[in-house]
Order: C-alpha cells, then structure tokens, then sequence
C-alpha cells in the first residue's frame, strides 16, 4: 500500500492547491452504488473548494442506483457522452471512477484522452492508468473506501454523505461476504464519527426484484450450458439484460465459474467466479480472462478477481467457445504443474 498511499498524498495535495477548476467526473457503464456514491461525495468535496463539478455517466444508472437515489431523496443532474460533445470544451480535468477500462467509458472516452485525467479505481489496473495525470488504484472491495482514504483527514462527512459512503460499501462487498483489512474501520468511522445511518443505507438497496429481472435470471438458467473441467463445474448462457443478476443467480446455484452474454448495441460478456475457485486456481476474471476476451472481441474487458466484464461485437455461441477454451487451457496448465 505505500506505493498508494504517496498516491493518495499526491492527488489530495493536487485537489487541495487547484481551485476553481471545472471537473468532469465519469464512472463505467450502468452505473452501480458504489460508484455512484463515489461520484456524489467527490462532488461535494470539490464543489466545497470553489470548483464546478459535472457527473458523466456514459449509459445511465443501474437499477440498484436508481433505488439507492430514490430511498435517500438524492436529485442530481447527469449529463449523457451526447450533452458531453458541447459540454467538453468547458471541463479542464476529468476524474474516473470505479473503472480503469477504457471500453466501459463507450463514447465519452474520445474526450477523455483529449485532457488530463485522473483515475480512482479499486479493480484490477486496466488501460486507463498508464496515461492518467494521477492514479489511485488499489484493490481494495469498494471505491467508496478509496475515495473515504483519500478524503479523511481532510473533509468532514456530513451524515447524508458518510450513509451514501456506506451504501456504496455495502453493494460491491455484498454486505460483507467480500472484506479486506480496511472495510470495518471505515465503516465503524463512517457510523461513529460522521453519524452515517447504517440502517438507512442497508434499507436503499433493499427492493423486490422486478418481473423482467427475474424473467432473465429463468432464461438464463432454462438456457444454462454446463461442463466439468477437472474438479471445476463451469457454466454459460445468454440473456438480452442482466447478465450480472443472471450470473449471481447461477453461481448461487452451484457453479464454480460462469459466463453469460449479451448482444444490444455490442456484445457483452459478464464472468463470476467463487472465491473458492480463486483460490484453488489463482486465476483472476479481471486479471487472467477478461482482458483477453477482450482484445479478441475488438474491445476490452476487466474487473475483480471474482467478476470481471468484456465488451466487443461477435457472435454469442462463438465468443462463449473462446472463453471456454481460454479457461480450459489455463486449468489444464495448472494441472501440469
């Protein structure tokens, strides 16, 4: 962490000394809570130090965010990469969150490479920080808590902005199946110092799961392919919507590792693992798979050790036949050793 935590001083010294700035912070594609949240604190901290603060979001907000937003009474104004062609010209620093993956910013990256840049991001590093003006990458379980480290000791949380932060936390660890060593500090902080409402946060991302949701998570599961590979039981399928829902679903159902692709626009490819599988393997989705699919697929791909997500064009059946042989060939490597 020392490596990061002189990244930390550097881009809160950076923040600090450059006031009056107008900054356009952009996360990845549907927008989940914790990256929303991430965006939402780091626009009061810079707005607090005269600056003007635009929130891009390339294609809209999930159905998580949109509750989240709603349960807390948070109106906010986004902007689309379509508003962002006039909008542009006026922005002189931009602040990616939640994502270091070029593709997962769609058309509002052709903006992003024409100014500085700086990057907070908790997955695996991608693209986007070798060219960034600062970065702050760590693998930690959620961007909340990198933008709460950064901001600490030098911001006061109100209590509407400690119980986002925690909402945050609390979507991308799942309610703390997924922890690391800073996680329960913070959250004690974010309750005891900031007077953050735990309950409250907890209660925005409870919401029954609607119809086509579930209508996905049943096709998903009616159009399930399975293989064992060694020990390993792998899963496919193809939905049109919810490939994330769809792929917890079948990880809860008992695989070890599942793909599950989309075609819209462009062809999308979701990847969940247990953390049991990473362990056995050390074979990382954001890391070991999804960046190759990625490249292959003419696009780009990353993500967590246990979820990672490639974008592209390409035919369904033939990119889950790719992923599948990547993946066999990385077992059988492990089982020459």
């Amino acid at each position: 962490m020392k490596e990061n935590l002189e990244n930390i001083n550097k881009l809160r010294r950076f923040l600090l000394s450059n006031k009056g700035l107008v900054y356009g912070i952009l996360t990845h594609k549907n927008a989940d809570p914790d990256a929303v949240s991430s965006m939402l604190i780091l626009k009061n901290f810079l707005e607090s130090l005269k600056n003007t603060v635009y929130l891009i979001l390339p294609e809209g907000l999930n159905a998580a965010s949109k509750n989240v937003l709603n349960n807390l009474n948070i109106d906010i104004d986004f902007i689309d990469p379509f508003i962002l062609q006039w909008m542009d010209k006026l922005i002189d620093t931009y602040i990616i969150v939640d994502t270091s993956s070029p593709v997962q910013l769609g058309q509002a990256i052709n903006y992003v490479y024409e100014k500085p840049y700086i990057v907070i991001d908790h997955h695996q590093p991608g693209q986007l920080i070798s060219n960034s003006m600062i970065s702050l990458s760590y693998r930690v379980v959620s961007n909340c808590e990198l933008v709460y480290l950064l901001l600490r000791d030098t911001w006061w949380f109100s209590p509407l902005e400690a119980t986002i932060c925690i909402t945050g936390i609390l979507y991308d660890s799942r309610r703390f199946v997924y922890i690391d060593k800073y996680i329960f500090e913070i959250i004690d902080e974010l309750i005891n110092i900031y007077n953050g409402n735990y309950e409250k946060a907890f209660n925005s991302l409870q919401k029954k799961m609607d119809i086509s949701e579930r209508i996905a998570r049943l096709k998903g599961a009616q159009r399930l392919r399975i293989k064992r590979i060694g020990e390993y039981i792998v899963a496919t399928t193809h939905v049109s919507a919810f490939e994330g829902s769809v792929a917890r679903a079948i990880i809860d159902l008992g695989a070890d590792i599942v793909f599950v692709v989309s075609t819209n626009d462009k062809l999308r490819i979701v990847g969940r693992s247990t953390r049991d599988f990473v362990k056995k393997t050390s074979i990382s989705l954001g890391k070991d798979i999804m960046p190759i699919i990625g490249e292959i697929i003419g696009g780009g791909g990353g993500g967590h050790d246990t979820a990672g997500v490639a974008e592209g064009t390409g035919k369904p059946v033939d990119v889950l036949k790719i992923t599948l042989n990547i993946l066999e060939r990385k077992l059988r490597k492990l089982d020459n050793k």
